[in-house]
């Protein structure tokens, strides 16, 4: 047991030394639009958001911590980031943006969204699916440090808007044995 322990711990911090070592800065909004300014390590982040669906959650790293952009691997960077199972994202849904403004308007709904800064990288995670075919807006971006936007990338998460707890699935049965009993009880009365 104290080896599976030992070896868990050891892939653990093996897995996630990247992040730990981030230079991170989490935020949380809690409404669909907003303006962000988030300082790291090598410099500052600002821009202004604007939505459909409420973001939860804007996490910015320094992008000297994840130099690889490929989907996969932002993919798994952001479930490390929010704690997600590995494997998590169904889908999604990556492009090319420039400027210092830009919508970003997916075809599937997603409820990640990764946005390539030059030189930061910044994680939303919207309470509810985003919207397919909606605009998702980040405008007047300025950084002291390569703060441009790059690209983008949409993942699903593909966890149910509402989902039905397990006690909803034991509670029906017990009430049904419950409706049986007070009948067993009553016909041996009569």
């Amino acid at each position: 047991m104290n080896k599976f322990i030992i070896a868990s711990t050891i892939t653990i911090i093996t897995l996630c030394t990247s992040l730990a070592n981030a230079a991170t800065v989490t935020l949380t909004p809690n409404a669909a639009s907003g303006s962000i300014s988030a300082t790291v390590d090598r410099g500052t982040l600002n821009f202004n958001y604007s939505g459909t669906s409420v973001v939860e959650t804007v996490v910015v790293l320094d992008q000297n911590e994840l130099s690889n952009q490929s989907y996969n691997t932002v993919g798994d960077a952001i479930e490390t980031t929010f704690g997600l199972p590995a494997d998590t994202f169904t889908t999604g849904n990556s492009g090319d943006i420039s400027g210092s403004s830009t919508s970003i308007i997916s075809n599937m709904a997603y409820d990640y969204l990764a946005v390539h800064f030059g030189g930061y990288e910044a994680f939303f995670h919207f309470s509810t699916l985003y919207p397919a075919n909606t605009a998702f807006n980040i405008t007047d971006v300025s950084a002291t440090r390569g703060g441009g936007l790059s690209n983008y990338r949409t993942y699903d998460s593909g966890v149910s808007e509402v989902p039905i707890p397990a006690a909803a699935f034991l509670f029906a049965p017990a009430l049904l044995g419950f409706m049986g009993l007070r009948r067993k009880t009553q016909n041996k009365v009569a």
